[in-house]
């Protein structure tokens, strides 16, 4: 999105899952989302180093990082990117809903071989599926840095924890989804990524956007506004 995005959330700013037009394969290291438990995840997460022209997609393979470790680096600087300054009430259901939207992709790609088209196979192609979570992965985006190394955020230990916490959650116990599994795109109205007008697909003065939009959504316990991130069904 530049919107913001969710691209979806909701998922450049969408953005959730992001910055490009929505509703328009990536093979990676693993096409089963790894299910590791909080406990084996270091408390400090490495920095990464870039080299040369390495895409955020290349670093992570030459890492060899789990799926786990890439969900948990995307929530992180997806999360961020909504603006959590006037956002933090949401923080804890923020950074779960990223996770959950992603994991709408992933079960829609392994059902629909059309969706792996459009959202990639498997979380890794779905992290990178080009023009979709710019903001964590795009080598334009400041806040690709903090998925490279959440440390260098001043609140990188809570947030760092939320993000593991929703990662853990989506991977290991993904029938607890709360969104519903047509959620997967979202729009950050906050991020200082977003445009105005926001992009067409989260545009709600368009019709398309007003009949995917979800207003009524719930996670962890807390029921959404529009106010930081917004969901689409499309």
């Amino acid at each position: 999105m530049k919107a913001v995005i969710l691209s979806a959330l909701l998922l450049t700013s969408g953005l959730a899952f992001a910055e490009a037009p929505c509703p328009t394969s990536c093979q990676g290291p693993s096409s089963t989302p790894d299910k590791i438990t909080l406990s084996k995840i270091d408390s400090t997460p490495a920095c990464l180093t870039r080299k040369n022209d390495e895409s955020n997609e290349e670093i992570v393979q030459r890492e060899n990082l789990t799926d786990f470790e890439v969900l948990a680096r995307l929530v992180f600087a997806e999360g961020i990117s909504t603006n959590l300054d006037k956002c933090s009430k949401y923080e804890d259901s923020l950074f779960a809903s990223l996770a959950w939207g992603v994991q709408n992709r992933v079960a829609l790609a392994d059902a629909q071989p059309r969706y792996a088209k459009q959202f990639g196979k498997g979380l890794h192609g779905v992290i990178f599926k080009k023009a979709q979570f710019n903001p964590a992965v795009s080598k334009k985006s400041s806040y690709s840095k903090l998925f490279l190394c959440p440390s260098e955020h001043p609140q990188w230990q809570k947030l760092w924890e939320l993000s593991k916490k929703a990662a853990d959650q989506a991977l290991s116990h993904p029938q607890k989804n709360p969104l519903p599994k047509s959620v997967t795109h979202f729009y950050y109205p906050q991020s200082t990524q977003a445009t105005n007008p926001p992009v067409a697909w989260a545009d709600l003065n368009k019709d398309a956007a007003k009949k995917a939009y979800m207003k009524d959504v719930k996670i962890e316990g807390t029921r959404y506004s529009n106010e930081c991130i917004q969901f689409f069904s499309y």
